[in-house]
């Protein structure tokens, strides 16, 4: 190893304790291999971190963190192109799944062109009022609409290639990543999806006098929904962060972005193995 093969950045989850402890244990590991390595702070959800002063001869980004952590860092480096690999010190593990204890192997296969990369999907979105856009971002888990304290129930506009659902009654709207189908996705009644697959999961929540089911569609045209109608507050939420208020007239627009997350992982072909130690599958 040299440091000509580029830079690791490291990024650790906020209040000290274990997760720091290693990321500082871990720069050393590097250091002492040649290989330079920056360790950052990421505060606590939802607010974002700025890393792009490091993105320069990056070749990996490590997370300490959750899954929230994970997918906070991974939203803003997925156009770095490099890999992302997840040491997980949270509850969950489903993204960052790399056990604490393992992190000397997961860096040795690096090293060793030896990790395995899964590629996932992500979405941008456009949030449009009138002729202008007012909010923009990246989802890499799943972007929310929901109603406010109010329960009041939301009509929705959904249109792709020309067809259109039309005065879709709901309390929300989970519009979720193959990635994300795991999360509140599936909570409200939405498919479980293989990962790699590059879909948009569009599933109502508590929709009302609809016959409308949870759909898979294809990512690769974009999404589009108007709010028809809304008696009271209504958000958009992207991965969980601070929501976007909306109201009638306005027009978000989800198309598929233009590089995929690199997933870096230890193992492939974890995806049933994972359903089955987080709950979802029994035999």
């Amino acid at each position: 190893m040299s440091e000509s093969q580029g830079s690791v950045l490291i990024v650790t989850k906020i209040g000290g304790g274990p997760a720091s402890i290693l990321g500082n244990d871990i720069a050393l590991w590097l250091s002492r291999r040649g290989v330079d390595s920056f360790v950052v702070e990421h505060p606590y959800p939802p607010a974002k971190i700025d890393v792009s002063r490091y993105r320069e001869n990056c070749m990996l980004v490590l997370v300490l963190g959750g899954d929230g952590t994970f997918i906070s860092v991974a939203g803003d480096v997925i156009d770095w192109e490099v890999p992302v690999l997840g040491i997980n010190h949270g509850r969950v593990g489903f993204l960052a799944e790399v056990l604490p204890e393992d992190w000397e192997t997961a860096l040795e296969r690096f090293f060793s062109n030896e990790l395995d990369i899964s590629r996932r999907t992500a979405f941008d979105y456009e949030v449009q009022r009138g002729n202008g856009i007012v909010a923009r971002g990246v989802a890499v888990n799943d972007l929310v609409i929901s109603r406010g304290m109010v329960a009041r129930i939301i009509s929705l506009d959904i249109g792709q290639k020309g067809q259109w659902i039309k005065n879709l009654r709901a309390d929300g709207l989970i519009i979720s990543t193959s990635t994300g189908s795991t999360a509140y996705n599936v909570s409200a009644g939405g498919p479980l999806v293989h990962p790699e697959l590059s879909v948009m999961c569009v599933t109502p929540v508590c929709p009302f006098l609809n016959g409308i089911r949870p759909m898979v569609l294809p990512a690769k045209n974009p999404l589009t929904i108007d709010i028809a109608e809304a008696s009271g507050d209504v958000y958009l939420t992207e991965d969980g962060r601070v929501p976007y208020p909306l109201n009638r007239g306005y027009r978000i627009i989800i198309k598929k972005h233009k590089t995929e997350l690199l997933l870096a992982r230890i193992n492939s072909n974890t995806f049933f193995q994972k359903l089955r130690s987080k709950g979802f599958l029994s035999e």
